[in-house]
């Protein structure tokens, strides 16, 4: 269940598509908008549900997954702050093409479709930076498909551990990166498109070959290491 939250100095500006708006023209956003806050595993809209709001998660992480027919999850993408949600269907006034939950409580601003479509409309810029957000939500799309068919369960996971270190990783003297999961072995497991038990044997064959060491809920990697691709089933 959504809870109502009390004005706050907002973040819109740090997501990447209001990166450039004026501060008024933010300000007048966040004068429409909603603050909510959700609990870890509420689901925020369901696939098929029609887009009303653009979603911009101030902090925690969401998760964007698609039901399948036998009621399994597969995991689209994982969302971190400061992010938006739910602009293709404010775009084309369809319906939402995934479900949304929450992965851990978070607190997200929800702002009016009319409001969404106004801002894109007068603010210089701002389309373009759409386009892009767009493009790279479509790369990003083509590189999972891309590694579920061209790579095992370990080629998936070498290539999100170096993905993480990238972006969150700390280079350690013998040059080795420390990699914070941050996430369960079962939403892990969802993210790489595989089960909790064959992550875990994943995980320790490449504990075994000296590519990883685990400590903690945090990996060790060898930065030299590269995923090779390996077509077989899982």
């Amino acid at each position: 269940m959504a809870t109502r939250m009390a004005r706050q100095p907002h973040k819109l500006g740090q997501a990447p598509l209001f990166a450039r708006m004026s501060q008024p023209a933010l300000d007048r956003l966040v004068a429409v908008s909603r603050l909510r806050s959700y609990p870890e595993g509420q689901v925020l809209w369901h696939q098929g549900d029609p887009g009303v709001e653009l979603l911009v998660l101030e902090e925690g992480r969401l998760r964007a997954s698609r039901i399948n027919a036998d009621a399994s999850e597969a995991v689209v993408a994982t969302i971190e702050p400061v992010s938006v949600a739910g602009e293709l269907a404010l775009l084309d006034g369809g319906a939402h093409d995934v479900t949304l939950i929450a992965q851990r409580d978070v607190i997200v601003r929800l702002i009016p479709r009319q409001a969404f479509l106004n801002a894109l409309h007068d603010e210089p810029g701002m389309a373009g930076h759409l386009i892009r957000h767009l493009a790279d939500q479509i790369r990003a799309s083509h590189d999972r498909h891309e590694r579920a068919i061209g790579h095992d369960v370990g080629g998936r996971l070498l290539i999100w551990l170096h993905d993480r270190a990238r972006a969150h990783g700390r280079v350690l003297p013998d040059g080795s990166l420390r990699v914070a999961l941050d996430r369960s072995q079962a939403e892990l497991a969802a993210e790489l498109w595989t089960t909790r038990s064959t992550l875990n044997r994943a995980l320790r064959q490449l504990e075994a070959c000296g590519v990883i060491r685990i400590d903690g809920d945090t990996v060790l990697l060898n930065r030299n290491s590269v995923p090779t691709p390996r077509r077989r089933p899982d």
